[in-house]
């Protein structure tokens, strides 16, 4: 299956049963609450499992909404067959219990974090993170190519836009990263990954 920048490719509540194996590409995973907000859950890549659930019990109503923030290539597995591959490779159930068992831990984290790490903080070990997973060398430092609007990066970090906002300015201000079009270039990993630890 091959999806473009901006597709959707799950929307909250509608029914279908398969997953999708990220081959190539980025997607955002969205949630929108009883008040109509949506707020950004994750971001996924090549080799992660998006669908998941509804794959392994049948339950035909998306819990998430799913946008292809670049060009996406994946291999698309129907319920049936998910559960046929299982039966007759054990193994594959096992990767997905790591799958899921991940983004629990990765869940958890988030939720201590809130509690334990300044914003500034936050913010920097997500882009720590997204450069790790995502990022591109080049001449000007790390390149993260994702179509992030502050409102959803504040989102990534449970911080209101307002406080992304400022330390935004301030790491630019003091030129450890720059902020364009559908990217953002982080020019000195290091100091970002002090300002994680710290």
């Amino acid at each position: 299956m091959s999806y473009h920048r901006d597709d959707v490719i799950f929307r909250e509540g509608e029914p279908s049963t398969y997953l999708l194996l990220l081959k190539q590409g980025l997607v955002k995973v969205t949630a929108a609450s009883e008040t109509g907000q949506v707020t950004l859950l994750a971001i996924r890549g090549p080799g992660d499992v998006i669908g998941e659930l509804s794959a392994a019990d049948g339950n035909p109503e998306r819990s998430a909404t799913v946008v292809a923030a670049a060009d996406v290539h994946a291999c698309l597995i129907n319920h049936q067959d998910f559960i046929r591959l299982t039966q007759q490779r054990p193994e594959i159930m096992v990767a997905m219990l790591h799958v899921l068992s991940d983004k629990l831990r990765q869940a958890s984290r988030a939720r201590v974090e809130v509690h334990t790490y300044t914003v500034r903080m936050r913010l920097a070990r997500v882009l720590v993170e997204l450069a790790q997973a995502y990022g591109r060398e080049g001449t000007g430092g790390t390149r993260i190519d994702l179509s992030l609007t502050q409102p959803e990066l504040a989102a990534l970090v449970s911080a209101s836009p307002a406080s992304v906002a400022r330390c935004l300015r301030e790491l630019r201000q003091r030129q450890i990263l720059d902020i364009g079009y559908r990217h953002v270039t982080l020019h000195d990993t290091e100091a970002l990954a002090a300002i994680a630890r710290s």
